[in-house]
């Protein structure tokens, strides 16, 4: 027993408390030995109360539990049971978790029938965490478009760790999975040394500027300087590259034929270039790009033209072409132009290398020339040899002609690259360029035929069953020989300005043309420009393969004074008066 006092427990034999002195309740009856006692707490009070019940005879006392508190105690280990299992789930991955907690029947706790757990969605994954892909950057150099009808189109591109494009990431780790074109897989990659080789026309001025020094400091003549670093830029070429190389040399007219055709003998086209000398002519030098263009887009894989000139063009002589039709053409056949010119740069030379997707070097005498010619090397050929090739099939349909987008994406498990979207001209077909380059080279030869008075530089490129080709050589052969013999020489001047308008191909297999060109001339003593709108139609020979002339016709022409002039009429070919329609001062450099 204890006292109701203090609550110390009792001897039953005292009658007082031997702590505070409360004298005992007399009533209360002594307690057994084999009574039970409820454990107390810390602070001496009972944790729970007990009711004393007999047993056997004996009394016991038997704890009386609160139900509430029993009920209390199994919802507070559901609820943390449940608290475990949603961890658990946590971890595991698994979301959304209901548990729930029924009351007894019977029982006095009043509780919430279910109770509802949804944590936050956690993503917890078992695989390791992705590195950091360094940045790379994407040069396409060139695209081939040729075999777009057939649902092909090539991508040659180059991989640098710098935006400056100095650092090349040469791998043969790359594989098609790493690369999308358009959001959409290709189809092949590869380097390019391994699979194509590497054609290169070399184009090289010899018009009478280039017998001049670059300036009065230096005894060479700018012919030597170009003969030299065309030769140097042969030698820095790796005897194992697999590269073919052509040679056009130039000066008032584009040779007809080029002096060397693509071969890959390069000591043999070295020791060509070593007895080079000017002729002292003028300069065709946006002619002789076009005749290269035509040359080069014969060779199969990458191709590129590099043309080393003085940069010197004004006592031109193009007949058959223009700065801007250069561009045109260099874009519609997917060849890039790269101009080496030693001496100041000009304006035509660096629009027509940045445009056609090439560069352009100025060289001038205070530069080290052994180590520009290096750094062209390694900027022209080493790009294009250490390239990557991809094939890819094109979703947009664009006719021959017209312009596709290109944007090219790469990640591979340490790159990570994306160029911006590019446009690309879609190659037109053969046989179209076929006729196109046939027109091109009666363009130029008629001019010469004209000025030189023979008909025979020209008769080549006219149909010989046509009325074209009687007219043509009664023209040239009387009416222009008997004007020359009253001093009245008819003179053909170097085209001002020039494009291709459209080429539809007719239903027997030849091609009409019709084309614009601005050319200056004398009129009345007085120097104007004449604006034409010609039409031409041009038909295979069977015999010898070229494409000829047969008919000829113009719907425009407006007659010039000066840029400002709006032009006045020009008796045509048919009689037809009609004005020319457009501005023909319209991409003039």
């Amino acid at each position: 027993m204890y006292c109701t006092n203090c609550g110390k427990k009792l001897n039953p034999k005292n009658m007082f408390c031997s702590e505070c002195g409360q004298a005992r309740n007399a009533s209360e009856p002594e307690m057994n030995q084999e009574e039970v006692e409820i454990p107390q707490s810390g602070n001496g009070e009972s944790e729970t109360q007990a009711e004393v019940v007999h047993h056997e005879g004996k009394k016991v006392l038997k704890p009386n539990v609160s139900k509430r508190l029993i009920l209390s105690i199994a919802a507070v280990l559901l609820i943390g049971g449940a608290a475990g299992l949603w961890y658990w789930n946590e971890v595991s991955g698994v979301f959304n978790i209901q548990v729930t907690v029924n009351s007894n029947k019977g029982s006095e706790a009043k509780m919430d029938p279910a109770v509802s757990i949804t944590p936050e969605p956690i993503s917890i994954t078992n695989e390791p965490a992705k590195p950091v892909l360094k940045p790379a950057y994407i040069q396409v150099n060139q695209v081939d478009s040729s075999k777009y009808e057939n649902g092909e189109v090539d991508v040659y591109f180059s991989l640098f760790s710098d935006n400056e494009f100095s650092n090349s990431l040469d791998s043969a780790s790359l594989t098609k999975d790493m690369f999308k074109v358009n959001g959409l897989p290709v189809s092949y990659v590869s380097q390019v040394n391994q699979i194509d080789t590497v054609s290169v026309d070399l184009v090289l001025d010899k018009s009478g500027s280039m017998m001049e020094p670059p300036n009065g400091f230096m005894n060479q003549s700018k012919m030597e300087l170009v003969r030299n670093a065309a030769i140097q830029f042969l030698e820095n070429v790796p005897h194992d590259a697999k590269g073919k190389f052509g040679l056009l040399t130039f000066s008032s007219f584009a040779p007809e034929v080029a002096d060397i055709a693509f071969n890959s003998d390069r000591q043999h086209i070295a020791s060509y270039l070593s007895t080079l000398e000017s002729d002292n002519g003028r300069t065709a030098l946006y002619d002789s790009l076009t005749k290269a263009l035509y040359d080069t887009n014969l060779q199969m894989g990458p191709k590129y033209i590099i043309a080393f000139t003085d940069g010197i063009d004004s006592e031109d002589s193009d007949y058959g072409s223009s700065a801007q039709s250069v561009i045109d053409l260099s874009k519609q056949l997917g060849i890039p132009i790269y101009t080496i010119g030693f001496g100041d740069a000009f304006t035509d030379l660096q629009s027509i290398s940045e445009e056609t997707g090439g560069s352009y070097f100025s060289i001038h005498e205070e530069d080290n020339l052994q180590l520009e010619l290096q750094t062209i090397y390694e900027s022209v050929f080493q790009k294009y040899v250490k390239q990557y090739k991809l094939t890819y099939r094109p979703e947009q349909k664009v006719s021959p002609g017209e312009e596709f987008p290109i944007s090219l994406q790469m990640d591979s498990p340490v790159y990570t690259a994306q160029t911006s979207t590019l446009e690309f001209t879609r190659k037109i077909e053969a046989t179209s360029i076929e006729a196109m380059n046939g027109l091109f080279e009666y363009q130029v030869n008629y001019a010469n035929a004209v000025n030189n008075l023979d008909f025979s530089l020209v008769s080549n490129n006219v149909s010989r069953d046509s009325d074209f080709y009687n007219n043509l050589k009664n023209r040239i052969e009387k009416d222009y020989v008997s004007l020359n013999n009253q001093g009245k020489p008819k003179i053909i001047d170097p085209l001002e300005n020039y494009r291709t308008e459209s080429i539809v191909k007719l239903a027997d297999g030849s091609y009409k043309i019709e084309f614009f060109k601005l050319f200056p001339l004398e009129l009345n003593q007085e120097r104007v420009y004449e604006a034409d709108l010609n039409t031409y139609t041009l038909e295979k020979d069977s015999y010898t393969g070229k494409w000829q002339v047969n008919s000829f016709g113009r719907s425009e022409c407006s007659i010039y004074t000066n840029k400002s002039d709006p032009g006045s009429s020009c008796k045509n070919v048919n009689g037809t008066t009609k004005l020319y329609s457009q501005d023909p001062w319209a991409r003039v450099y």
